[in-house]
């Protein structure tokens, strides 16, 4: 009777802790496709598709005017949410992205810094202003958002409401 691998069966016990974080002292917290966020100081909530193929978030900015303030550009914009409730965000623009697609001219789009906050998690992230109208989420989490503390499940949504505590003023 041939000897077969013990290493095939003991493989799950081997990559599980990875996959949770536990080699970097960390355990990753599982949420689904579609999440709740909130944004900026005033914790406007928004619903956001989490997207691991993005390298960027994107949230959907109107651009009301840009504006100099000390030489630097910046932006004001109004976010709204599927329940068409409203805020207004004024931001230094970081920089310009340009985002390429394969049927379309490629497109340059604002960055601005905004605090995001997914469960207990607060980050100060890049986001760039797009035209998400025709989107069904007003707002897409990229993996600059995620990277280090999440795991995604795509079978399910909504797993954890926004409960920063602290929330820096921006």
């Amino acid at each position: 009777m041939p000897k077969r691998s013990v290493s095939i069966n003991l493989l799950p016990i081997f990559v599980l802790p990875v996959l949770l974080g536990a080699s970097q002292g960390t355990t990753k917290q599982a949420i689904g496709w579609v999440e709740y966020v909130n944004v900026g100081k005033q914790n406007f909530r928004l619903e956001s598709k989490v997207d691991t193929g993005a390298d960027f978030s994107s949230i959907n900015g109107e651009i009301l005017k840009k504006f100099t303030v000390d030489g630097e550009e910046w932006v004001q914009f109004r976010v709204e949410s599927k329940q068409n409730q409203s805020i207004n965000l004024e931001r230094k623009i970081e920089r310009y992205a340009e985002i390429k697609g394969r049927l379309i001219p490629s497109i340059k789009r604002p960055v601005v810094r905004l605090g995001v906050c997914l469960g207990n998690i607060f980050r100060d992230i890049e986001v760039n202003l797009a035209e998400r109208k025709n989107f069904n989420y007003p707002m897409l989490i990229g993996r600059n958002f995620l990277q280090g503390v999440f795991l995604i499940d795509s079978e399910i949504t909504h797993t954890i409401q926004p409960s920063c505590r602290e929330i820096p003023g921006n």
